[in-house]
């Protein structure tokens, strides 16, 4: 398998969790990105969609191969979480989309109950029968291993390469946080 950059999107409010996350698997990987939108980027109060996208790729998501959506309890209500997973999906010829996968973090692992961001829900499809994903992207529990989610992250390549992301989803941005 090889190395590849992933960017890591996440709701600040478990950034302790999402570092200790960071510190056990990034040697899985030849870059491990957690960098991301905040209050201070020029571009967040553009109305412009497209330029909103085009410089969150740039920025932070560009040269990745995947985005990782580490889930607390409220990662779902955040807009900047939002726009990443947003920019992960749009397609443009000099820096193609990513791979798309939801990962839960240790603290709520296994619960059943946890809601996914919208957009990444929306090409989320679990074939019940079959019992797999169908969709563009992915949903997990949290990894046993660095190879795990290694095998995780190229499963989404997969669905990168031979899946669509549903239509519209690089449309309508969240415009403020959800009360979680």
């Amino acid at each position: 398998m090889p190395a590849r950059r992933v960017f890591v999107t996440y709701h600040h409010a478990d950034q302790a969790e999402v570092l200790r996350f960071i510190d056990r698997f990034a040697s899985a990987f030849h870059e491990m990105r957690a960098i991301g939108v905040s209050d201070e980027d020029e571009f967040i109060d553009s109305s412009d969609t497209d330029y909103v996208l085009r410089r969150i790729r740039e920025k932070y998501v560009k040269g990745t191969s995947a985005t990782i959506a580490l889930l607390g309890t409220c990662t779902w209500a955040r807009r900047y979480v939002d726009w990443e997973i947003a920019a992960t999906l749009r397609n443009n010829p000099t820096d193609p989309r990513g791979g798309l996968l939801a990962v839960q973090l240790p603290s709520i692992d296994g619960r059943s109950d946890i809601k996914l961001p919208p957009r990444l829900a929306m090409n989320r499809a679990y074939n019940t029968q079959a019992a797999r994903e169908d969709g563009y992207a992915s949903y997990h529990r949290h990894p046993s291993s660095g190879s795990t989610l290694a095998q995780w992250v190229e499963n989404s390549i997969w669905r990168r390469d031979h899946r669509e992301p549903v239509s519209g989803s690089t449309s309508d941005l969240r415009k403020n946080n959800s009360p979680c």
